[in-house]
């Protein structure tokens, strides 16, 4: 995504709710609403479940996030990895070096 404007907005919100609709795909009911929502802290994960979203993210959408980390990322860095990695130009998995 780049530029700015309205156009990133709506992209940025669309992706959101692609993330959040994800989320709910995998069975991981999604308390994560706004933007800056933690993974981690708003879907109470317990280690297992952790693994298994990792794993999914990994198998069905090319999308390598860390989740075990120290840093516990947002609902709207989740949302540019899916963005990433639906671009025709993407190569391998998608990840952010945190």
């Amino acid at each position: 995504m780049t530029g700015a404007g309205r156009g990133d907005g709506a992209d940025l919100s669309s992706e959101i709710q692609r993330a959040q609709a994800i989320l709910g795909d995998l069975c991981f009911g999604s308390t994560a609403r706004h933007p800056e929502d933690r993974i981690r802290d708003h879907l109470e994960l317990d280690p297992a479940e952790i693994t298994e979203l990792e794993l999914e993210l990994r198998s069905r959408h090319r999308i390598d996030l860390d989740l075990w980390g120290v840093y516990d990322h947002t609902l709207s860095e989740l949302a540019v990895l899916l963005a990433r990695a639906a671009s025709p130009e993407s190569g391998g998995p998608q990840n952010l070096d945190r």
